[in-house]
């Protein structure tokens, strides 16, 4: 079983060594005392402890696992980076309480990844997966509205449905502070942690998951504005230091999040998208801006691309392209549709088309790949892909990506970016394209009668860039990202046009356009900075710069396996990364490895692993520790093993 291809691994210069437990990278914490009687560590995990009369409170978790004597412990979310913190204190019988919104990931864990396995395929739902990987014993849930009494203290929740989508905050008095413990609401002073958990639908709109570029800053926004009237003294979040400037901090992070979706809608594929393919549709990006920022401000997008008409040689149909020859062969742009496979028996008869004698595949959505092999097995033709979807096509179960298909394609043909063949009367010309998602690929036809037409796959619309799912990992960084694909559309051939396979008109931008993108993913880049607290912002919206592969396998009882954990330093320096799993009962060897990596680079370590028989026979999640930096970002990515 594969792996897990490393991109460009010919380029990649890493460290591997194994290291003892005494030498994992720990984050330097310490202990302050913020009142009398609330205590707090900061660390991994901000640690909150409230003392009255001999009862302890404690918020998030016990990172520095000392406490013996806590009576409750408050959740205000459910992801596990927070969540670890608490474990050992729910177990040895702290009392637990969490937002109802999100019970279900604290105690039906077993069920959840029992599903998973399936559910990791044609999934456009989006939802992040950093939810327990164990059950915990829960006494109490609660929503908005409620009072906790404890002690003597009230303790009010509210919503704060944002970075997670049933979060709470608490808001108590302590001593002579009005305290809110507010989770992953805010980081420091007007930052969040990161961006890609804010993918969410918007029903109202009829906007699905997969296309709700971090939806969830409307309610964010909300979320903060009903945290502001209640006038806290002091925000302690879960992540991050402790906020003293409430009002100022808070503002400062609904106008960088109003920025940087005013910054986001202006180039968005999916306004064509939803114009074409709705009947009576509103203006969707004008629909989406209003629930953002004020009704005075106008969204300003740009003008849409010039648009054109097919070739006499070339046929949409679906989510696919048919190029024809003069002698009535054709050579087909993906297939991942019934449809496709069914329409091409009419185009046989209507227009004497009498073979395929090859398929290009532009990148690994389902609905680009699923009919693949049917297409090929019946016409024996080659299937072309660039290297850096080789893997991804072979073992889509490897991978935890939007869209994956169950469907492998084992036998491929590799082609070589900017490498070239002639076929009939045409010229193909293949590259690299990481546009719409990191694996992708391009390819431009140029006609001997003259025609050129550059198909991008799902990259681009007349009204611009389909960056729209940011779990598809849309880097934005010089020559990687649509900063890299502008420079390949900037340099082709004279009066070249674009075909994206969902939409039929083909249409080219003006270099204007060009430069437009270019610029305002610029800005994007400088919001993004100054909106996550990482060294380089692409950590903030890259969700898989930390992934373990592959993401799902079976694994029996006695049986070895195997794993990788893969790693990409965004970062602009040489990175050293410790990684240390975390496998319940199972048996992991090494128990932790250390790598280097140069800068954007990726690499990864392997584990062996096995599980003894005796254990109940139900999917086994495992997940990995990430420290790098001066700190350790916990149970931050994971695998799931089908135990039998």
């Amino acid at each position: 079983m594969s792996m897990g291809h490393i991109i460009m691994n010919s380029t990649i210069r890493y460290i591997i060594t194994p290291l003892l437990i005494v030498s994992f990278c720990a984050c330097s914490s310490h202990t302050e005392k913020i009142t009398p009687n609330l205590r707090l560590t900061l660390g991994d995990v901000n640690g909150a402890v409230i003392t009255s009369g001999a009862k302890h409170l404690v918020i998030y978790g016990d990172p520095e696992n000392n406490m013996d004597d806590a009576d409750v412990i408050l959740f205000t979310h459910a992801n596990r980076n927070t969540t670890w913190a608490g474990k050992e204190l729910v177990k040895n019988g702290t009392r637990a309480i969490v937002p109802n919104a999100e019970l279900a990931f604290f105690t039906q864990t077993d069920s959840l990844w029992d599903t998973f396995p399936e559910a990791q395929f044609y999934d456009y739902d989006l939802q992040t997966i950093r939810v327990p990987a164990e059950s915990f014993k829960v006494n109490k849930s609660v929503k908005g509205g409620d009072t906790i009494h404890w002690n003597g203290i009230d303790i009010v929740v509210i919503n704060s449905r944002g970075y997670s989508p049933g979060a709470v905050s608490y808001i108590m008095q302590v001593d002579h502070l009005k305290v809110a413990f507010v989770g992953d609401l805010i980081y420091g002073d007007g930052q969040i942690y990161d961006l890609y958990s804010l993918q969410d639908q918007i029903p109202e709109l009829n906007v699905m998951g997969y296309h709700g570029y971090a939806a969830r800053i409307s309610d964010l926004i909300q979320s903060l504005n009903d945290l502001a009237e209640l006038k806290p003294d002091i925000l302690i979040p879960s992540h991050g230091p402790v906020i003293r400037t409430p009002e100022i901090s808070i503002d400062k992070l609904i106008g960088k999040l109003q920025l940087l979706y005013e910054n986001y809608l202006s180039t968005s594929a999916y306004t064509w998208h939803r114009s074409q393919n709705w009947q009576n549709n509103p203006d969707i990006a004008s629909g989406m801006y209003s629930r953002v920022s004020p009704a005075t401000k106008e969204l300003v997008c740009m003008s849409p691309a010039e648009i054109g008409s097919n070739p006499e040689w070339l046929i949409h149909f679906g989510n696919s392209k048919l190029i024809i020859s003069e002698d009535h062969t054709g050579f087909l742009i993906d297939c991942g549709d019934q449809r496709v496979y069914t329409a091409l028996n009419d185009l046989e008869k209507s227009m004497g088309i009498n073979k395929i004698e090859g398929i290009f595949v532009t990148h690994y959505h389902n609905d680009h790949t699923d009919f693949i092999e049917e297409i090929r097995n019946r016409f024996k033709c080659p299937v072309y892909v660039t290297r850096e979807l080789e893997d991804i096509l072979k073992f889509p179960e490897s991978y935890k990506l939007p869209a994956l298909s169950s469907r492998p394609i084992k036998d491929l043909t590799i082609v070589e970016d900017d490498s070239s063949f002639n076929w009939k009367e045409f010229k193909f010309t293949f590259c690299y394209f990481p546009g719409q998602t990191l694996y992708h690929n391009a390819m431009l036809a140029e006609h001997a009668g003259g025609d050129k037409v550059f198909f991008v796959g799902d990259s681009f619309s007349p009204t611009g860039m389909d960056d729209y799912c940011m779990q598809n990992r849309n880097f934005i960084k010089s020559d990687a990202g649509y900063l890299k694909c502008l420079d390949i559309l900037e340099m082709l051939p004279k009066e070249c046009w674009l075909a994206n396979n969902h939409v039929e008109p083909i249409f080219r931008f003006k270099h204007e356009q060009l430069d437009y993108m270019r610029d305002k993913l610029k800005q994007r880049k400088q919001l993004l900075s100054e909106l996550l607290p990482w060294d380089d912002p692409n950590y903030g919206i890259d969700a898989s710069w930390a992934r373990m592969t592959p993401y799902s396998q079976i694994l029996h009882t006695g049986e070895t396996s195997t794993f990788s954990v893969a790693i990409f330093n965004h970062s602009h320096q040489e990175r050293e990364y410790t990684i240390e799993p975390g496998v319940g009962n199972g048996v992991c060897k090494p128990l932790m490895q250390s790598l280097k990596l140069a800068p954007n680079k990726e690499g990864s370590v392997e584990f062996t692993l096995d599980f003894p028989g005796g254990i109940p026979l139900h999917n086994r999640v495992i997940t990995a520790d990430i420290g790098f930096d001066g700190k350790v970002l916990h149970e931050w990515c994971e695998s799931v093993f089908v135990v039998k």
